[in-house]
């Protein structure tokens, strides 16, 4: 078994193996694709995880979510307000630390789903900096937009 394989022990470490090699072979006419799925099925898990957090705020149910990361230094949070929150990432799920910044993004709409359903309206993902392209971490930004 190969160093690369071995990291895949999770299901997002798999989705983002098989996006990799799919954009190799198919290159950026499959991005949309993988926007669209993920996007969606994002969605359905937020849908899900929202009904369990009844009575959060956005941003407390933003850090629940977040909770595996933040515990296991994955990931920190930068800032936090009532609008959302902002987090810095030393590890990439997908296993993207180097790469296309274009696959990121698809790839990031998952998160992009997934926020949408918890701020139970618009919501808003920025990715500010990105271990993709060579920064020392992701800078991510998970908000709310106002009604």
């Amino acid at each position: 078994m190969n160093s690369k394989s071995s990291r895949l022990d999770n299901p997002v470490a798999v989705v983002g193996e098989l996006a990799k090699r799919l954009h190799a072979q198919y290159g950026d006419n499959i991005l949309p694709i993988f926007s669209e799925v993920l996007r969606e099925y994002g969605y359905h898990i937020g849908v899900k995880l929202a009904k369990g957090m009844a009575g959060l705020s956005f941003t407390e149910r933003v850090i629940r979510w977040l909770d595996m990361f933040l515990r296991t230094g994955q990931a920190v949070i930068v800032r936090q307000d009532d609008r959302g929150v902002v987090v810095k990432g030393y590890h990439c799920p997908f296993n993207l630390e180097a790469g296309d910044r274009t696959l990121c993004e698809a790839l990031m709409q998952i998160d992009a789903g997934l926020i949408r359903a918890l701020a139970e309206g618009d919501s808003e993902l920025i990715i500010e900096k990105s271990l993709v392209n060579g920064d020392d971490c992701c800078l991510i930004s998970f908000l709310r937009n106002p009604s």
